[in-house]
């Protein structure tokens, strides 16, 4: 992956002003996917469980990338920009690996299984406080 600078020279993000409205509406949805999906039977439906899971974290980083004043065309940037925030590599290799999982399922019918989606909603679970650490964080700045 590359550098979140990268992105931003090549456009994939551009430059906004920030909107607190479509921050908590975006954290609001990926709350509702959270709440939706342990409501499912990881055995019986692990790809929605997992693309919930994975569109929620998503809607995280994009709710940090709102408030910082950017906005990203592309699923690596907003993973990339965690290391602004002080994340460290094996977060970002994590959660960029369910991102290649999740474009595999949603585009080319790669099957995922009950331990996939374990997983991500496990790892939900461990990064969810310090994320949410960040964006209030950084709402402060405002």
């Amino acid at each position: 992956m590359e550098d979140f600078d990268f992105y931003v020279d090549k456009k994939n993000v551009i430059k906004i002003t920030p909107n607190f409205e479509r921050v908590k509406s975006v954290i609001s949805d990926g709350e509702d996917r959270i709440k939706d999906s342990n409501l499912l039977d990881v055995n019986r439906f692990p790809k929605m469980i997992f693309e919930n899971y994975y569109d929620a974290i998503r809607g995280l980083l994009d709710a940090i990338l709102l408030i910082d004043g950017y906005k990203s065309y592309s699923h690596e940037a907003p993973i990339m920009y965690l290391s602004k925030k002080g994340f460290d590599v094996t977060v970002i290799r994590r959660l960029d690996n369910f991102r290649f999982l999740r474009h595999g399922s949603k585009y080319y019918g790669r099957k995922i299984s009950i331990e996939e989606a374990k997983d991500i909603k496990e790892f939900y679970l461990e990064i969810k406080d310090r994320l949410y650490k960040v964006l209030n964080k950084t709402k402060e700045l405002e």
